[in-house]
C-alpha cells in the first residue's frame, strides 16, 4: 500500500510544482475562499469583493477569466469595481458576469470544511513567503491528499477479486497514472478532500458488503457522508453505494433492521450540513445560495438540446482522463480515446464476469462499486440541467468514485483480454502515455498561443467618442473607436 502510495505521489506533486499559478479551473477563486477566511472574513458570493492579495497574484498572472488563457481577452479596467445590478435579464447578467465575475469571491457558495481546514495553513505560510509560498504550499497538501486514492484502489480491487492479482496491479497503475487527477485534484480547490473522503467512503462500502452493518459502523459512514458534504455536495452521489453496502442480505439481520441503519446514517451526515444551512439562512435568506448563487456565470441558461447530451458525456470523457480546460495537457485526446476504449472494455468484462460459474468476484463489493461509479457518472451529467444547462458536467466530479473505477476498468481489461500479454500491452501503452503527458505537460507544453497586443493596430483610425446606452439593465458606455483603415 505504501509502494502505490508514493509511486502516486509523484507525478501529484510534479504537477502541483509546475502548473501555472493560476490553474485556470477556478484556482483564484478557491484561494480568495481560503484568505478571505485566514483574514477573518466569511465571504458572501455576490457581496464580498476578492481579497487584494488574491487580486496581486491575478495582476501578476494576467489571469481573470475561468477556462480563458491570459491574453485572449481584454485586461479588465480594476477600478469598475461593483456589485452586480439588479434588475438584469439572463443575457445582461452573462455579459456582466464575463467581466466582473473576477472581483466576487464567488467560490464562497460551496460548503466550507475545506476551506476552513486549510485557512490556517494559509496564514502562517503567507506570512512567511507570501501569497505565492501559500499557494504552493496548499498545492502540495492536495497532492498529498489525492495520492491516497492508488492504495484504496488496490485494496478495492483485491477485495473484489482476490485470485487474480493482475487486476489489483492494473487498478494501481490507472490510480497512479491519471493525468486529470493530477492536474486538477492539485490545484488549489475542494476537489482533492472530496475524492479523498469520497474513496475511503467506498473503500467502506466495498469492505462491509456482505456483512451486518452495526451500529457504529452506521455512526461512521454518517459521519464521514457528513463531512464529505461539508467539502463539497456532489459525494451526494455516492449514497446510493452506501445503501447498497448496508442492505445487502446477511444472514441474521432483517430489512428493517438494515433500513433503520441506513437511515440514521443519512440523519447524521444531513445534520452535519445543518451549520451550513444555518449561515446559509443569514446570507442568502435561504437553506442554500439559490438564485442569487445560480447569477454567478457569465454563460446565460438554455434549453436542452440534442446536441448538448453527446457534448456532455464527451467532455466528462475527455476531462476524466486529462483534466481541464480542456487540451490544458498534450495528447490530451489520443489519450481520452485510449481511456474510452479501457472504459468500455468495463461492460464487457462485467458481462463476461457475471455468467462464470461459480462468481469469481464477491457479488456484494461488486454490486457497490458498479453503483458507486454508476450514480457519481449520472450525477455528473445531470448536474448542468440544475444549472439551466451553462456548463457540461466535468469528469473531476467522479474522483470520489476513483476506487471503484479503476478496480472496473481493471477487470474489465483482464476479464476482455483473458492473455497476459495483451494485458501487459494494454498497461504499458497507457503508462507510457500517461508518463509522457505528465512530462511534456510539466515541462510547459501544448505551448500557450501568443497573446494579442490588446490595442487596435496602428494603421486603424482611433476616434474618440461619448457614447452610453443600455440593454437590459446593464448599462453600455463607449469613449473610444477604432476603425479599420
Amino acid at each position: 500500500m505504501l509502494l502505490a502510495y508514493f509511486a502516486a505521489l509523484i507525478p501529484a506533486l510534479v504537477m502541483a510544482i509546475t502548473q501555472p499559478v493560476w490553474s485556470l479551473v477556478d484556482e483564484a477563486q478557491h484561494t480568495d475562499f481560503i484568505a478571505q477566511l485566514s483574514h477573518g472574513v466569511y465571504p458572501i458570493a455576490d457581496r464580498t469583493p476578492i481579497d487584494p492579495e488574491t487580486l496581486r497574484v491575478s495582476e501578476s498572472a494576467g489571469v481573470f477569466r475561468a477556462f480563458y488563457p491570459p491574453g485572449s481577452y481584454p485586461t479588465p479596467d480594476l477600478t469598475d469595481v461593483g456589485l452586480p445590478p439588479p434588475g438584469m435579464s439572463d443575457s445582461a447578467n452573462a455579459v456582466w458576469m464575463m467581466r466582473h465575475l473576477w472581483q466576487l469571491s464567488h467560490e464562497s457558495v460551496q460548503t466550507p470544511a475545506y476551506y476552513v481546514a486549510m485557512a490556517p495553513v494559509w496564514w502562517v505560510a503567507d506570512r512567511l513567503g507570501g501569497p505565492f509560498a501559500a499557494i504552493y504550499a496548499l498545492r502540495l497538501i492536495n497532492a498529498l491528499i489525492i495520492a491516497t486514492l492508488a492504495p484504496m484502489a488496490v485494496i478495492v480491487a483485491r477485495i473484489l477479486i482476490p485470485a487474480r492479482p493482475e487486476v489489483a496491479v492494473l487498478a494501481a497503475l490507472l490510480a497512479i497514472l491519471l493525468p486529470g487527477l493530477d492536474l486538477n485534484g492539485t490545484r488549489v480547490s475542494n476537489d482533492a478532500l472530496a475524492a479523498a473522503l469520497g474513496g475511503l467512503l467506498v473503500l467502506l462500502a466495498v469492505l462491509w458488503a456482505g456483512s451486518a452493518w452495526t451500529w457504529r459502523r452506521a455512526v461512521v459512514i454518517g459521519l464521514l457522508l457528513g463531512l464529505g458534504l461539508m467539502v463539497k455536495l456532489t459525494i451526494a452521489g455516492l449514497f446510493p453505494a452506501l445503501v447498497v453496502s448496508a442492505l445487502w442480505p446477511v444472514p441474521g439481520t432483517t430489512w428493517r433492521g438494515r433500513m433503520t441503519r441506513v437511515a440514521v446514517a443519512g440523519a447524521i451526515a444531513v445534520v452535519c450540513l445543518g451549520p451550513w444551512l444555518l449561515l446559509n439562512l443569514h446570507n442568502y435568506a435561504g437553506l442554500t445560495p439559490g438564485a442569487r448563487g445560480a447569477r454567478l456565470s457569465d454563460a446565460a441558461p438554455g434549453p436542452l438540446t440534442a446536441a448538448f447530451i453527446p457534448l456532455d458525456v464527451a467532455v466528462f470523457e475527455l476531462t476524466y482522463w486529462t483534466g481541464e480546460p480542456w487540451g490544458a495537457l498534450p495528447l490530451a485526446g489520443p489519450f481520452a480515446v485510449l481511456g474510452g476504449l479501457i472504459a468500455l472494455a468495463v461492460p464487457a468484462g462485467l458481462i463476461k464476469l457475471l455468467r462464470t460459474r461459480p462468481l469469481a468476484a464477491s457479488a456484494g463489493p461488486l454490486a457497490v462499486v458498479i453503483v458507486a461509479i454508476g450514480a457519481m457518472v449520472g450525477v455528473t451529467l445531470l448536474l448542468p440541467a440544475g444549472g439551466g444547462f451553462e456548463f457540461v458536467g466535468p469528469g473531476r466530479y467522479a474522483y470520489p468514485a476513483l476506487p471503484a473505477a479503476a478496480a472496473l476498468c481493471a477487470i474489465g481489461i483482464v476479464t476482455v483480454l483473458t492473455r497476459a500479454f495483451a494485458q501487459k500491452v494494454v498497461g504499458t501503452v497507457y503508462g507510457v502515455m500517461a508518463v509522457a503527458i505528465l512530462a511534456a505537460g510539466a515541462a510547459g507544453f501544448p505551448l500557450a498561443p501568443g497573446a494579442g497586443t490588446g490595442a487596435p493596430p496602428r494603421t486603424a483610425n482611433v476616434v474618440d467618442v461619448t457614447a452610453s446606452g443600455e440593454f437590459h439593465g446593464l448599462t453600455i458606455n463607449i469613449d473610444r473607436v477604432a476603425l479599420d483603415p
